[in-house]
């Protein structure tokens, strides 16, 4: 199936992604002993990055696909959100409309990584406590400008207290009042805010999470669909099962899509570059099965990187040429 004509219509779409932005952190070295006070390993530090994560990272997949990102979140006062800030100030194809609360930390996942690719250890900082009835109205105030120019809006929901009922559902309803459609990345708990968005995404587990039964494989996730319908209240949903490929689920169709096979598999941030080429593949195109082939085959480029990564220009030629 040849995907240059929808890759290619990318380019210029306006979309917005909303949920939990976060700074992603990562520790490089080597290890070539046990520390003799505890039995752990003792890594040698040998470098240091970060880079935006979390809806953050949903937007940099959007600007790798061609299209305007705008990224809307919550930070704290501190130096992980002037870090935060300060790359998406500095990242090409994004704009960072975010807003601190000067009651939260921002949000900062720090992982160890030894020998290049072995991750060791990850240190989360985080606030997890739902915004308040008063946060939500000033950001639905603050933010609904956005959605004059949006041609899609994305909600990436890590569970950091942002997409609370109060917050999401007002906002989705502004956005389908003006034509715009909305999809989701859930968790089993916020399942249910997204009633009328176009569509939901949840991963093997989430559905566990929801359902009581984690699907085995696309067989079953496709009749879990139905149900994952009346759940959401969304008009489709998707479950995406790894290297079981994925399901997407409409009240009048299904498509079965079987993953890429590849060697190496870091599955860090493989969901937020589904959730972007799906997204705009709705906005282009509509329900259709190409849009979730597409989507595929990014996961499977993604996940062939070490840690959070996104579709390298390398790998876009790649797809182009299926």
């Amino acid at each position: 199936m040849a995907y240059c004509e929808l890759l290619d219509s990318f380019a210029g779409l306006r979309v917005v992604i909303l949920g939990d932005v976060m700074l992603d952190e990562y520790i490089v070295g080597s290890v070539e002993r046990i520390s003799p006070e505890a039995p752990v390993m003792v890594v040698k530090k040998t470098s240091s990055r970060w880079v935006p994560g979390g809806a953050a990272n949903v937007a940099k997949n959007i600007a790798a696909l061609g299209g305007d990102a705008v990224v809307l979140g919550i930070i704290g006062n501190d130096d992980g959100g002037l870090l935060l800030s300060q790359g998406l100030d500095e990242a090409v194809g994004i704009k960072g409309d975010l807003v601190a609360d000067l009651e939260r930390v921002t949000t900062r996942k720090t992982r160890v990584v030894a020998n290049h690719s072995h991750q060791v250890l990850r240190i989360d900082e985080e606030d997890t406590t739902p915004i308040s009835e008063q946060m939500s109205e000033k950001l639905i105030f603050d933010w609904s400008g956005w959605l004059e120019t949006a041609d899609v809006v994305l909600m990436s929901d890590y569970r950091k207290g942002l997409l609370t009922p109060g917050f999401v559902r007002p906002f989705l309803e502004l956005a389908n009042r003006k034509g715009i459609p909305v999809l989701a990345n859930a968790k089993p708990e916020s399942a249910a805010y997204f009633a009328g968005a176009e569509l939901v995404s949840l991963n093997r587990s989430e559905v566990g999470g929801v359902l009581g039964e984690k699907p085995k494989d696309r067989l079953r996730a496709g009749a879990l669909g139905t149900e994952l319908l009346k759940v959401t209240g969304s008009k489709s949903v998707l479950i995406t099962l790894g290297e079981g490929g994925m399901v997407a689920r409409s009240e009048s169709e299904t498509f079965e899509i079987p993953a890429p096979e590849v060697e190496a598999y870091d599955v860090a941030g493989a969901g937020d570059t589904v959730l972007a080429t799906v997204g705009m593949g709705l906005a282009r195109k509509g329900f259709e099965k190409e849009v979730f082939g597409l989507a595929a085959e990014m996961g499977a480029k993604v996940v062939q990187h070490i840690g959070v990564a996104v579709p390298s220009h390398k790998d876009l030629d790649s797809i182009r040429s299926l």
